[in-house]
């Protein structure tokens, strides 16, 4: 079987195809939550509030997200369904386009970081003053890193979309590798302490972007191997990517905006709850960002290419696969979260009691909404596979603003930051729901019999 047939994902047993293809994807988005991981581990041997300071960027990193949608949904839907018809013309096209928008708007994005670094911390007003001038300094640094950040994405998207998940996730396994030795060498070594973590972060970012290129430049499949980052995107090119992406930038600077709302409120408890929050983060994005791999990179390139082909057979029995096998993970999360939540939060902070007990609260808590969760990126895949991005912004949205209002309430009495930990998971079980049920008839009653052609010549 030629390279190209290995990655056509139109035909062929569909099981074979999603599982082999899936786990490196799902692996190298656990790659990827391994570098903050690898933070969080080292700095929680310096103190909660080296947690914090670090934690207290996090919300502002997501907010990137909102133009880094752009490039990446360019290079997903555009590439998938123009391979899925055999258009390699206009595959190469969009992918070029995308990785140009992606440099352009990471440059933008980096620039606004790192000259107002002090406002964005600022508004946290964190009572600690070390805490706050780690804060500073960390997002002056991964600022500087965010063109790398963006373009890797992009390039991940359009590996993935194209069938192929493994080069994206050796090329981030060998930069983790390079984060783990960075962080204890630049930490305590080199005693740059939360400044260190973030220069071996965007040291590996920018490595990966590079190993990524060059890759992609290497690539087999000839129809993604002409890569030109010079040459200006097609304005067909923008307005498609603008329709795709502009629902999906909204929705994230919305959950963005309104998690940095909740970040406040939780700061107002101190640093201790900041550090559990942006642990207890961490500990349960592991089985968000498994579903995400599964969903954005196996199952909506495998929507994607059979939508453009109008396999709309194979992408039901997809649907059905999907769901029972995200369906089983999010119940083992679910177990995990509730019998062994003590065991993971004293991997990152083993010497304080307190923060321990508290973060055992939230992923008790939080393993309430695992199934669910599991089951939104299956949804979520199959409105971008199909090009329809705008119902799931619109439930994101809604219930994100919820989120704010519910923190804010159930925050007020007894439960304290519980309260703000509930607020999460009731308003994460509703989007997750609701995503799900409400895809189910975009493959069931096929909305469209064919794919529209798409204008990229």
């Amino acid at each position: 079987m030629d390279k190209i047939s290995k990655y056509d994902l139109t035909s062929g047993d569909i099981l074979r195809k999603l599982i082999p293809l899936s786990l490196p994807a799902i692996a190298g988005e656990l790659v990827q939550m391994a570098y903050n991981f690898a933070d969080m581990v080292w700095l929680g041997r310096l103190s909660s509030g080296a947690v914090a300071a670090a934690g207290s960027v996090g919300p502002f990193m997501w907010l990137s997200l909102t133009l880094i949608v752009f490039g990446q949904q360019g290079a997903q839907i555009g590439v998938s369904q123009n391979l899925g018809r055999r258009d390699s013309e206009a595959a190469r096209g969009f992918l070029n386009s995308a990785l140009v928008t992606a440099l352009a708007l990471g440059i933008l994005c980096g620039t606004v970081f790192f000259l107002f670094r002090n406002q964005f911390i600022g508004f946290y007003r964190i009572a600690d003053q070390v805490v706050e001038q780690d804060a500073v300094s960390y997002l002056a640094v991964v600022a500087l890193a965010m063109p790398f950040t963006y373009l890797n994405s992009t390039l991940t998207a359009a590996f993935n979309a194209s069938g192929n998940s493994v080069k994206p996730f050796v090329i981030n396994l060998i930069c983790l590798a390079l984060n783990a030795a960075l962080d204890p060498l630049l930490i305590f070594a080199a005693g740059l302490g939360v400044t260190g973590a973030a220069i071996a972060t965007a040291s590996c970012q920018a490595m990966s972007c590079t190993l990524m290129l060059l890759a992609m430049k290497l690539y087999k499949h000839e129809q993604l191997q002409a890569l030109k980052l010079l040459r200006l995107p097609k304005k067909e090119h923008l307005k498609q990517m603008g329709k795709w992406g502009a629902p999906g930038s909204f929705e994230t600077f919305c959950f963005t905006f309104f998690i940095i709302i909740v970040s406040k409120i939780v700061s107002s408890f101190g640093s201790e709850a900041m550090a559990v929050q942006r642990i207890g983060n961490q500990i349960d994005q592991f089985s968000y960002m498994v579903a995400g791999g599964f969903g954005s990179a196996r199952y909506s390139a495998f929507i994607g290419q059979n939508y453009g082909a109008g396999r709309f057979d194979r992408i039901r029995r997809g649907l059905f696969l999907s769901t029972v096998i995200m369906g089983c993970w999010g119940t083992g999360a679910t177990f995990n979260l509730l019998f062994f939540n003590k065991v993971f939060f004293r991997w990152f902070i083993p010497n304080e009691p307190n923060v321990i007990e508290m973060g055992v609260s939230y992923l008790k808590i939080f393993a309430l909404c695992q199934l669910v969760a599991s089951l939104e990126g299956v949804g979520g895949s199959v409105f971008r596979g199909h090009g329809k991005t705008i119902i799931p912004s619109v439930i994101s949205v809604s219930t994100n603003v919820l989120r704010v209002i519910l923190a804010w309430f159930l925050s007020r009495g007894a439960l304290m930051q519980n309260g703000i930990w509930w607020a999460l998971v009731i308003t994460a079980f509703l989007r997750g729901a609701a995503t799900y049920f409400f895809s189910l008839p975009v493959v069931i009653s096929r909305w469209k019999n064919t794919a529209p052609k798409l204008t990229a010549k």
